[in-house]
């Protein structure tokens, strides 16, 4: 369940290490001693536990697989882990298939992302076709080449991956902060780097969520969560999470707590809230707010620098109930951005000196721009020294509003090149312009400056071209009829030529949780999948953030149907228009994606021919045992009311799977250091399914012992994970190329495809 929340920099929780050790919680024995199993594993144990919510009575049959300690669930993950890797090892076609997967994903010489602009110098990361994770590099704004600054993949090791989750440059960019994990866990320790010499810094912080420097470039400011007792809850890891100070080259002993709950008399933070407090650059005030979980809005304050040490004197800007979402301070001016009155999203500024709401001046109204930088209200306002610069998005493509400075000034939109539409938009307070991240379906695009002088916006070459990327992809905007008559808009991407044959292989891929918006961007990892005549059918359906929050509220909480309803009306389209038909038709999506392909399989196991559910979240209601459930209830609700209870239980498939229906073939997939949706969400899905279909078609489970949510995956991780993911589709269309040679072996024939049907 990814989720971002911006402050300046971003921490993430999820459904949302002290000297690097790598994290674990199902070990798995060294990869010499795994042997292919001989046949498949026998079903799960049944051992039922009856709840009762609100007088209806919950069997769930397979509870045990959630205490992920005990030596029966490691032993039974491991044997289907062997399993189904032994039977996608045996497809005659997977490895060339891998092949042309790595080709793609490998084509350019280079590969940038995650650019920041800090004092005189760019940060970014950037991954070599050798490298098998982008490392940090930096240059000098004025131009010239870049240089290493940090080598992750020297700090990994063969099956131990180090990843790179999050840093953060001072204002003048002499140092930088790296948040680093191991396996995916996403635990991170922050190490502290001097840019000019790359020497580290003897202090490191634990349990690292995010940070900022300080106007002086000497303190960081950083949230971190609290430390657990060996056999503490987990429910605990997120629940007092705490903003601390630190001078740089001092003990990390003598940090000083800034924010907290029960650290401000004038700050309210309550368990699952996440402060974070800063004093701001061009301002002589500091900057306080508090994020309910994954939460949309949140509460902003404004007091005195002197606040972030006696913790009194802060005032309140903003509650929930104002709906703010992002903001920026420039001098006296406080930039909020506000929902309140409005499902897209409108800027105001008020003084800070006196910040009335009531009084506040609409610099930007509502219109049919949503304001939003992926997930709804995040990532909108950049702060440059000329101007605001707004990420918005208008009629599904990211568009850039600049908004000068100044009580009279009027805010226009920058004008883009061709279809590309605006990815990321990266400022600085003390340079003019932006730099943004343009691309589309067909296009992988560069990085563009914007010169504010010129009014023009001009390719650096920072993302060079390279002569493997395919230009020949056809794109379709199109829009599928809901069963409530609401138009559901639905991307479809194919081969120029492509003949349109009513069987054509199809991945329909969707989400519709958080507000997050499936923007327009180069399918890099889906090339191979289209090269060879495949389809992608991307469906922008509700609980998303494409069409303004609106959007997302009718695909949330008790309204969640919506969403599965939606993405099961873009496949019948598909159907209706002769793109494909059952029998060739797969979908996948994960983590709060998983809540919409179990409810589409569960409602219509006869629509789809596979189904690939990876790291998914199919028993949400049980998701507030685990560590990260309490910081989602604000997306999907608690069992602790009755229509809270109703409402998750309508949108966990785990227990809408019955005995006897025919589903299709289904891939499960789960991250043994997943830190957003806890492994046995996947495993039970994947047990029941196993125990109770009837249509013959395989049901597999992959454990990733090496990953967590799969953020942080390798290029190789990659790479075989969307090779299991297509392959799978292939071998359940009946293409001959892709039946795994085990199963032929094991069972006698090949299994049943529905191709065959």
């Amino acid at each position: 369940m990814p989720r971002k929340v911006s402050f300046f920099s971003a921490f993430s929780i999820g459904c949302v290490a002290p000297a690097l050790a790598v994290v674990a919680l199902l070990p798995l024995p060294a990869r010499a001693q795994v042997q292919p199993p001989l046949q498949k594993p026998p079903l799960a144990a049944v051992h039922p536990v009856s709840d009762n919510y609100y007088g209806q009575t919950v069997v769930d049959p397979y509870r045990w697989l959630e205490n992920l300690k005990s030596p029966e669930v490691k032993s039974w993950m491991h044997a289907q882990a062997g399993y189904t890797r032994s039977v996608f090892d045996s497809m005659p076609g997977r490895k060339a298939f891998a092949a042309e997967m790595e080709r793609y994903i490998n084509a350019p010489d280079v590969t940038i992302s995650d650019v920041q602009i800090a004092g005189p110098y760019i940060f970014y990361r950037m991954r070599r076709r050798s490298d098998n994770q982008a490392n940090l590099y930096v240059r000098n704004a004025s131009g010239g080449s870049g240089r290493l600054l940090l080598d992750v993949e020297a700090l990994s090791k063969p099956g131990h991956h180090i990843s790179l989750d999050h840093y953060s440059p001072s204002y003048d960019g002499k140092y930088v902060v790296v948040g680093l994990s191991a396996g995916g866990s996403e635990l991170q320790t922050a190490h502290i780097l001097e840019t000019a010499t790359r020497r580290e810094l003897p202090e490191q912080l634990p349990r690292y969520e995010g940070g900022n420097f300080s106007p002086n470039n000497k303190t960081f400011y950083y949230l971190q969560l609290q430390k657990l007792a060996p056999n503490e809850s987990p429910l605990d890891k997120f629940r007092r999470p705490m903003e601390y100070s630190h001078v740089l080259g001092t003990p990390v002993a003598d940090d000083k707590v800034v924010l907290g709950e029960g650290i401000s008399p004038d700050i309210a933070v309550a368990d699952y809230q996440f402060p974070m407090a800063v004093p701001v650059p061009g301002s002589r005030y500091a900057l306080a707010i508090v994020v309910p979980g994954v939460g949309t809005f949140r509460d902003v304050y404004i007091g005195d620098p002197s606040a972030l040490v006696t913790h009194k004197g802060w005032r309140k800007v903003a509650d929930l109930k104002d709906k703010v979402t992002d903001f920026a301070l420039q001098g006296n001016n406080l930039y909020l951005v506000s929902f309140d009155g409005t499902m897209n999203g409108k800027l105001l500024r008020v003084n800070a000196a006196n910040p009335d709401l009531s009084k506040a001046q609409v610099v930007v109204p509502a219109s049919n721009l949503v304001f939003s930088g992926g997930f709804i209200g995040s990532d909108v306002v950049h702060q440059a020294s000329d101007a605001l610069y707004l990420r918005v998005i208008q009629k599904g493509q990211g568009r850039v509003l600049r908004v000068p400075y100044g009580p009279n000034a009027k805010f226009t939109m920058l004008t883009q090149p061709g279809d590309l539409q605006v990815d990321s938009v990266s400022t600085a307070q003390n340079v003019s312009g932006a730099l943004l991240r343009l691309e589309s379906w067909t296009q992988p695009g560069d990085y563009y400056r914007y010169n504010s002088a010129t009014s023009t916006s001009v390719a650096t070459g920072i993302q060079p071209p390279n002569q493997i990327d395919p230009n020949n992809l056809d794109v379709r905007e199109v829009e599928a009829r809901a069963a409530d008559g609401t138009m559901i808009p639905l991307s479809i991407l194919y081969k120029k030529g492509l003949v349109l044959n009513g069987r054509n292989p199809t991945m329909l891929i969707g989400y519709g949780a958080y507000g997050d918006a499936m923007m327009p961007g180069y399918p890099r990892r889906e090339m191979a999948w289209m090269e060879r005549g495949g389809i992608l059918a991307v469906a922008h359906v509700r609980g998303g953030g494409e069409l303004g929050d609106a959007w997302h509220l009718a695909g949330y909480k008790a309204t969640k149907p919506n969403t599965w309803n939606d993405f099961i009306a873009t496949a019948e389209y598909l159907i209706s228009h002769n793109y494909t038909n059952p029998a060739h038709l797969g979908i996948w999506s994960g983590s709060a994606g998983g809540i919409l392909i179990g409810r589409a399989i569960t409602t219509r196991p006869d629509l789809f021919a596979a189904a690939l559910d990876t790291v998914p979240c199919s028993d949400v209601v049980r998701q507030e045992t685990g560590a990260n459930g309490p910081a989602n209830i604000p997306e999907f609700g608690s069992i602790k009311t009755e229509a809270g209870f109703k409402a998750l239980y309508a949108m966990s498939a785990y227990y809408h799977v019955e005995p006897g229906v025919k589903y299709p073939a289904v891939l499960v997939t789960a991250g043994a250091n997943d830190p957003r949706v806890d492994p046995w969400q996947g495993a039970k899905m994947a047990a029941r399914l196993e125990a109770d279909t009837a249509s013959g078609h395989p049901v597999l489970f992959r454990v990733n012992y090496d990953a967590g949510h799969g953020l942080t995956d390798t290029v190789h991780q990659q790479v075989s994970d969307w090779t299991d993911y297509f392959t799978f589709l292939y071998w359940n269309f009946g293409d001959a190329n892709f039946q795994p040679a085990a199963l032929q072996a094991h069972h006698g024939s090949a299994t049943t495809t529905h191709a065959a049907q």
